[in-house]
């Protein structure tokens, strides 16, 4: 099994600027739902675990970070970045395995066929394939038959070896785990399909579970750390009120753009807006501001967004603190308004109305249903 030291200048680098703010969302994908269910940090977490088990959940989040691509325009990952200015730091045979790494995709498998000390046999359990026989010394001495294990097999020199990061999964959140992330690989793939006109699964091209089950990563986390908490902390109740005390509801305006008007136009005005604060080309979050506030002085607060729950109140402020209301979005033909409560959802059509007047279309609003489907934007 990889020893945390065997990457120590891969982990040293994602500490890097262009990096940190990667690794940061990854871990928390990784993490974030269950410190928001329980109410607890890493520190916390890590005294409820172990720090054995902590060190394998953060190699699990860490090395998913390293599949990731640095965005959807730049498909370069971190393993690219260091192997192109570090590299030349590393033997033959470690700059073979971040690349292995890289490429690598984290499943469930069933133990077997154990050698300890030497090697076993991984049957992947969410997709088909044939067992794979590992090279394996550490965790053969503490594994058995039956076993079911979350992790990633990297391939080095024609030896199928184990990643660092790897969770022991209890048999019954196993079977959850592996119906839940099969359900999700199905739905994944309609979309997609869907998505390329409706083709059949025969001339989907490339839509496997492999290229799907990449996306799923911190589904692994999530599962094993709920399983693993439930039960052992309360967990924290849902907000039920956001800030002006107003009843949480998701409330999506969508309007169509009048027949003629250019979202360049739309843009230019929202962009003047002091409480239209930008996210983002084509975002904004409608922040609020007090009214005694001079609003023809100072710049406008930074668009950073971070929610907080306090006493079944939802907290959306920017990382100044100043509340916000809703978001906009615009799109090439069209317009929405997502906002928690249909108050604000009534008072950001009005503000729309007034700001817009003659270049929107009548809306449409969506107020979610637990059971509904979510908002679908503007087509």
């Amino acid at each position: 099994m990889a020893k945390d030291h065997e990457l120590s200048g891969l982990i040293k680098w994602s500490r890097h600027e262009d990096w940190s703010e990667l690794f940061d969302a990854v871990l928390y994908e990784h993490f974030g739902q269950a410190f928001e269910d329980y109410g607890i940090d890493f520190d916390t977490l890590e005294k409820l675990i172990g720090e054995k088990e902590m060190t394998n959940l953060w190699g699990c989040a860490f090395e998913d970070f390293v599949t990731q691509p640095r965005s959807p325009e730049d498909p370069s990952t971190i393993a690219d970045d260091y192997l192109k200015r570090r590299g030349w730091k590393e033997g033959p045979s470690k700059r073979r395995y971040i690349e292995a790494l890289r490429d690598s995709i984290f499943s469930l498998y069933a133990v077997s066929d154990v050698v300890a000390g030497q090697s076993m046999v991984l049957t992947d359990l969410i997709r088909d394939g044939s067992p794979v026989r590992i090279t394996e010394h550490t965790a053969t001495r503490a594994l058995n038959e039956g076993d079911r294990l979350g992790c990633r097999i990297v391939t080095v020199a024609g030896v199928n070896r184990l990643a660092g990061g790897l969770t022991r999964f209890d048999e019954d959140v196993a079977e959850q785990a592996i119906s839940q992330l099969r359900t999700a690989i199905e739905a994944m793939r309609d979309l997609a399909v869907e998505l390329r006109g409706n083709q059949t699964d025969a001339d989907s091209g490339g839509i496997d579970d492999a290229s799907l089950l990449r996306d799923l990563a911190p589904e692994f986390t999530m599962i094993w750390l709920e399983g693993t908490l439930n039960g052992r902390l309360p967990k924290i109740p849902p907000p039920r009120f956001n800030s002006d005390g107003e009843e949480l509801a998701a409330h999506t305006v969508s309007y169509p753009l009048t027949p003629g008007t250019s979202p360049d136009a739309v843009a230019r005005i929202l962009n003047s807006i002091r409480e239209l604060c930008p996210e983002e080309d084509g975002v904004w979050n409608w922040i609020d501001r007090p009214d005694e506030e001079d609003h023809d002085k100072g710049p406008r607060p930074r668009s950073a967004v971070a929610s907080a729950v306090r006493e079944e109140t939802l907290y959306v402020n920017l990382e100044d603190g100043t509340p916000v209301l809703a978001t906009i979005e615009l799109f090439a033909d069209g317009l929405i308004l997502v906002a928690n409560s249909r108050q604000r959802a009534d008072s950001g059509k009005i503000m729309l109305k007034s700001l817009l007047k003659g270049m929107l279309g009548q809306p449409e609003t969506h107020a979610d249903d637990p059971s509904g489907d979510p908002p679908q934007a503007p087509s």
